[in-house]
């Protein structure tokens, strides 16, 4: 029976790491890694040439999920290089076809699928994406961004430091791809006729915590409530894809990419 890749990728990662252990002391980073636009090539020939195993979303298949900090994140930029180049011997990992350069778009995809926003941003226009999240997106409506917006969606004053771009774009086009699990909407009937809306927190068998649009959170004793319901989706509109335009999402995300309470510092280079 074939070992799993991702077990293969595991045992790949010492030797294939040690052998570019020189490569910390004196080569530079390949101008592909953390480049917006080398990350949307690399993304275009990753959908072409490696989805039939890693899935279009790169969310595994055949050949295991990419977007989730595995085995694979700890290899250094070169040996990524390597075995998106020439493959795992033995394994169901095979060697690809493409050039030194498209090797690297591809890998630079890959690191930005699990690396943080801020340090692989995406294509787009910070400044358009700013203008819709206040705007015509109206996400500020329920998210907040250095004590600005509202309090009903998570604060995204962290974001592009503690999400990747794709988990950015995916939490705008498909809210509901997650689980929700922080987020679910509730309505909620007290006994005396109140009725409550918001996002239900902290929620047991016996008691829940329901936040409103305000951000005033109520504690509520489920079993004094006449009536809980609590939504099968996302308070996330789920129609972004259409009140949106391509670019507006891309500038959107490009714009949460940018999101961080403290200054980015980019890798000193050598």
């Amino acid at each position: 029976m074939r070992r799993s890749l991702a077990a293969l990728l595991c045992f790949a990662a010492v030797p294939l790491a040690a052998q570019h252990d020189a490569s910390k002391e004196g080569k530079p980073k390949n101008p592909a890694m953390g480049n917006p636009t080398a990350i949307a090539s690399g993304q275009k020939l990753f959908v072409n040439s490696c989805a039939g195993c890693h899935g279009v979303k790169a969310e595994g298949g055949r050949g295991p999920n990419l977007r989730k900090r595995g085995v694979w994140h700890p290899l250094e930029d070169d040996a990524l290089f390597t075995i998106i180049r020439k493959g795992i011997p033995g394994a169901d990992m095979p060697a690809s076809n493409f050039n030194e350069e498209q090797a690297w778009q591809v890998a630079a995809f890959v690191r930005a699928l699990a690396s943080p926003a801020i340090e692989n941003p995406p294509p787009g226009n910070v400044q358009a994406g700013e203008t819709t999240f206040w705007g015509k997106g109206g996400c500020s409506n329920c998210h907040r961004i250095l004590g600005r917006g509202g309090m009903l969606g998570p604060d995204l004053s962290n974001a592009g430091a503690t999400l990747a771009a794709e988990d950015l774009r995916e939490s705008i086009v498909d809210p509901d791809a997650d689980g929700f699990l922080r987020y679910k909407g509730a309505t909620v009937v007290l006994a005396n006729g109140t009725t409550l809306k918001g996002v239900a927190r902290n929620r047991t068998n016996y008691s829940m915590q329901l936040q409103d649009a305000q951000g005033n959170l109520h504690m509520v004793d489920l079993s004094k409530a006449k009536q809980v319901d609590i939504s099968d989706h996302s308070p996330m509109p789920r129609n972004y894809a259409q009140r949106l335009s391509k670019q507006e999402i891309d500038d959107l995300v490009a714009f949460l990419s940018r999101q961080s309470v403290r200054p980015f510092e980019p890798a000193e280079k050598k």
